[in-house]
């Protein structure tokens, strides 16, 4: 299970939860059939089963079979939200999630390998790969413009870089 957010609060008298997902994206929650959800200091999360689910301000309103009205749902407020991973994978043709590509090699257009994307970051204008390039850490934008391919077979990220972008004697 992946972590992508928090209930926020209990919404309604029906046990419904208003979940905030921490990166406003929701795309994945119409194909969502079960969560989890795990309070500070449990050690395994408990898992709930989707009746229904809507968009609703930074993220959406779920209401789970097993709660049962707004008192449940109370219990449950600032919970972390947990959903199955494959949810986080990308059809062909669709924007990717980050995760997809973790410990992918990224290489240059000359198919030479630069490092292993490792982590991501952002600068708040964009994301950005971390790459550990022969144990120093490169941060480098992910955007369009770069970006080559990116070959799930193969798992490598052609990236075509502005020259002294990816300069390791100043990493």
């Amino acid at each position: 299970m992946k972590l992508v957010g928090k209930v926020r609060e209990a919404h309604g008298l029906k046990g419904d939860l208003y979940v905030l997902i921490f990166s406003g994206d929701i795309t994945w929650a119409k194909r969502m059939k079960k969560f989890a959800l795990q309070g500070k200091g449990e050690a395994t999360p408990q898992e709930f089963s989707v009746e229904r689910v809507k968009p609703f301000k930074k993220g959406f309103i779920v209401k789970a079979a097993e709660v049962k009205d707004r008192t449940d749902a109370e219990s449950l407020e600032h919970f972390e939200f947990l959903i199955e991973e494959d949810l986080l994978v990308s059809k062909p043709g669709e924007t990717i999630y980050l995760s997809e590509i973790k410990n992918f090699k990224l290489k240059d257009v000359e198919q030479n390998t630069l490092g292993e994307i490792v982590d991501f970051s952002s600068n708040g204008v964009q994301d950005l790969l971390v790459v550990d390039a022969n144990g120093k850490k490169v941060e480098v934008p992910f955007v369009e413009a770069f970006i080559k391919k990116i070959d799930f077979k193969h798992q490598a990220v052609v990236m075509d870089l502005p020259e002294g972008l990816f300069d390791l004697e100043n990493a």
